[in-house]
């Protein structure tokens, strides 16, 4: 029988117990436990050492770097070098500190703490890849540690290694797939990606295990918002700003979750706290501005362009606010300076790769060719074509457009008189400068909008409709919905019911669907096809009704009657600038008309007042009912 007694366990020292303290978010207690200890024994190393944690914790680096100084003094353990290193790295003493860590670097070399430590300290002194070499020695001498991958994660995500990042960061999750912390970190490293749709669930475990942290909700929330889901977004978002109501981001996250809905003055409201918590900042200054522009206070908006102009600290910031101010401006007919502010974008959009080495062109006449390029959307592409015409009679033009356009822009061809060479991508050699379209404005020196010739409908061919009686008439109600703000700008297809009693109408879809069950309008489906395709068919068509997308600015150009069902506080083109004065008041007609400069057979009509739902867009509705109520009957030609 063996009796042997076996020893009691050791009691942890002063040290390690105001450590723990520290670990918990204790450090009143740590620091209490330590002064009292240090007091009666002032030759203890590791108490010293753990003060110096403490100091750390409470951002006293200097302090920090004088406890750890006099730890290593007593007993030079290679672990009081990494807080002595990390401290002095604290201050900025970047060359101190690595001379310090590389201390327990090389007396602990299998210590990963050592080598995360200077980790850092190579990225803070911009020696990135010594930062991954530590990191990654750090990870093989501790390969199944969670924190181990999270480091190496976080580290290529801010060296904009989003894949690598994700690849990492995943594997920390297979590790341990229920740590928040874990779960955390790939979820922002994918939402650093866009991977938006992929970083939401994460969030929301985040979210669901931290139900108190205002943090998680609030990055919940903005996943929500970049899904779309706005309002699941605000529900969580308002959770986030209950629990820390004066946290800039959050408010401002509400607040476009509020203007993506519709709902201006709600958005008001909390844009403009968020602002009031952070006047300096340029970002916050142009989203309270944008929302500020959209409910017509131009003034105010102005004042909040031009001052986040001179607030903002990176070119990002400042390009951005330019190019708020040019809208305004063109918004409002001061179309010479908007042009020249609107070149602010090529600051924020890199040129497409056949433009990317070419010099910029000037609008100057030349011999030389010009290649002229499409960006954005297909809607700025066709506004902006107008302007070839100008610029080939300064320069041979190399046009490139998105594919699914190059067959309708070659029926254009020749009213460019073989100036015009429409390619599918510039060949080297090909081209000697370059120029976006959407800077021909500003380059060729021309102000006001001007319309387009529209006898653009005889180049492309009209595909006739089947039965010619009546009146033949193209719907589009929506937009992309990859747009983040597309539900202010359609329509739900239900509130197209006023024209289902239209008598003599036939009504042709101008947008792809894969159902019309939800229109409750007998529809002639939109043939599968390009451009092209759909001008043919536009072609042959009595009016067009759209709201603002790519549509309009199609029937624009072929001279088509249309109706643009245009949303409150919409997009500059269709602003008060770029319109005739509304000739028509008239109440049974559900508003104003007004016509556009850029297509004169264009008239618009838009939302009365700040969008409440379905009710928003009645008298526009009722409005264009009307109007192909009378077409029908012979009682106008498309004009009001």
């Amino acid at each position: 029988m063996n009796d042997k007694k076996v020893p009691p366990a050791p009691l942890p020292s002063v040290a390690d117990r105001a450590l723990d303290c520290l670990r918990r978010g204790d450090a009143e207690q740590a620091e209490s436990l330590l002064r009292g200890h240090l007091r009666t024994n002032p030759l203890d190393a590791p108490g010293w050492h753990a003060m110096a944690c403490v100091a750390r914790a409470g951002g006293n680096a200097a302090a920090a770097v004088a406890l750890a100084g006099k730890a290593v003094g007593l007993a030079p353990e290679p672990f009081f070098y990494i807080t002595l290193g990390l401290a002095l790295l604290e201050q900025g003493h970047v060359e101190q500190a690595r001379a310090a860590t590389n201390v327990a670097v090389l007396s602990t070399p299998t210590d990963p703490r050592a080598h995360d430590a200077m980790a850092r300290i190579m990225e803070a002194a911009g020696r990135l890849p010594d930062a991954e070499r530590a990191l990654k020695k750090a990870l093989s001498l501790r390969p199944l540690e969670q924190e181990r991958h999270m480091a190496l994660a976080a580290f290529l995500a801010r060296c904009g290694r989003g894949v690598e990042a994700a690849a990492v960061s995943a594997r920390a999750l297979a590790l341990e797939g229920e740590g928040v912390l874990a779960r955390n970190l790939h979820a922002m490293v994918l939402e650093q990606g866009g991977r938006w749709a992929q970083a939401e669930p994460h969030f929301a475990a985040v979210a669901h295990a931290m139900p108190q942290s205002a943090q998680a909700q609030a990055n919940h929330g903005a996943a929500l918002f970049a899904r779309h889901r706005y309002e699941e977004a605000e529900e969580v978002l308002l959770r986030a700003a209950a629990l820390a109501p004066n946290v800039a981001e959050t408010r401002t996250n509400l607040g476009l979750v509020y203007m993506a809905q519709g709902r201006l003055h709600a958005a008001e409201q909390e844009l403009g706290a968020a602002y009031s918590l952070r006047t300096d900042d340029a970002r916050l200054a142009l989203n309270y501005g944008s929302v500020l522009m959209d409910l017509g206070h131009t003034r105010r908006a102005q004042a909040l362009f031009v001052h986040a102009m001179e607030q903002a600290t990176s070119e990002e910031d400042r390009a951005r606010a330019a190019l708020d101010l040019g809208g305004l401006y063109l918004a409002t007919g001061r179309f010479a300076q908007g042009w020249a502010l609107f070149e602010a974008r090529r600051s924020l959009l890199a040129p497409p790769a056949c433009a990317a080495a070419l010099p910029e062109w000037d609008g100057a006449a030349t011999k030389k060719t010009v290649l002229l390029y499409a960006e954005q959307g297909l809607g700025d592409t066709l506004q902006f074509l107008r302007y070839v015409e100008l610029a080939a009679r300064k320069a041979q033009i190399c046009l490139v457009v998105p594919q699914s356009m190059r067959r309708f822009v070659a029926c254009l061809l020749p009213r460019w008189q073989g100036r015009v060479h429409l390619a599918a991508s510039a060949r080297v050699g090909e081209a000697d400068m370059g120029c976006s379209l959407l800077s021909l404005p500003h380059r060729l020196g021309v102000g006001a909008p001007f319309a387009w010739r529209p006898e653009l409908a005889s180049f492309v061919g009209a595909v006739t409709p089947p039965a010619r009686a009546g009146l033949h008439v193209g719907l589009c109600w929506s937009g992309n919905p990859a747009y983040q703000f597309d539900r202010r700008r359609s329509l739900d297809p239900a509130g197209l019911d006023a024209m289902a009693g239209l008598g003599g109408v036939r009504f042709y879809s101008l947008q792809p669907c894969a159902s019309l069950a939800d229109v409750p309008l007998p529809l002639t489906p939109l043939p599968e096809g390009d451009m092209l395709a759909t001008a043919q068919l536009m072609a042959g068509l009595d009016a067009v009704v759209s709201v603002d997308t790519m549509i309009v600015h199609l029937a624009g150009l072929l001279g088509k009657p249309s109706i643009l069902l245009d949303r409150f506080g919409g997009d500059w083109r269709w602003a008060a600038g770029s319109v005739v004065a509304p000739p028509i008041q008239a109440e049974a007609r559900g508003g104003a008309f007004a016509r556009s400069l850029w297509y004169p057979t264009v008239q618009i009509i838009r939302q009365p007042a700040v969008p409440q739902g379905r009710a928003s867009w009645r008298q526009p509705l009722a409005a264009a009912t009307q109007w192909l109520g009378q077409m029908a009957q012979g009682g106008c030609s498309g004009q009001i």
